[in-house]
């Protein structure tokens, strides 16, 4: 914990930190499933369910026949059993931390014909290292570092 700290002091080790958590979190970024059922509630039902912790499903749903039975009665055909089979794929995207900080703004300036120019940029240096620093340290927290 003692190094962790050290890194934190220094403005490279939190930047070299951070990007060590995006590589982290990007190695995984989004788990695929294949959702299948004999009937369609029961499919609606297990697709609910992942919707609620997060997942999309990917594309439409099908249908396939599982199982097809012709049923005799001596020489006479009498009816045909089939078994259906319906399935969807699933995805689960997970979005990596990212620090996103405001570069520049648009300020008023007063140029040399005494008209206002509000297409000048100016970069707030100190701003934006506040901002990085405080963003950088909420996803530490939350990441339990």
């Amino acid at each position: 914990m003692i190094g962790l700290k050290k890194i934190l002091q220094n403005k490279f080790g939190k930047i070299i930190l951070l990007f060590y958590l995006c590589l982290t979190l990007k190695q995984k970024d989004m788990e695929y499933k294949v959702l299948t059922s004999s009937s369609p509630e029961g499919l609606t039902e297990k697709i609910n369910n992942l919707i609620k912790d997060g997942w999309k499903p990917m594309g439409s749903h099908q249908v396939v026949e599982q199982h097809r039975q012709n049923r005799y009665s001596g020489l006479q055909h009498q009816d045909t059993l089939i078994k259906h089979e319906y399935s969807i794929s699933m995805v689960k995207e997970f979005k990596p931390n990212v620090i996103e900080v405001d570069v520049a703004f648009y300020h008023p300036y007063i140029n040399e014909d005494n008209e206002v120019d509000e297409n000048r940029k100016v970069y707030d240096i100190e701003g934006m290292r506040e901002e990085f620093e405080y963003k950088l340290d909420c996803i530490i927290k939350n990441a339990g570092l």
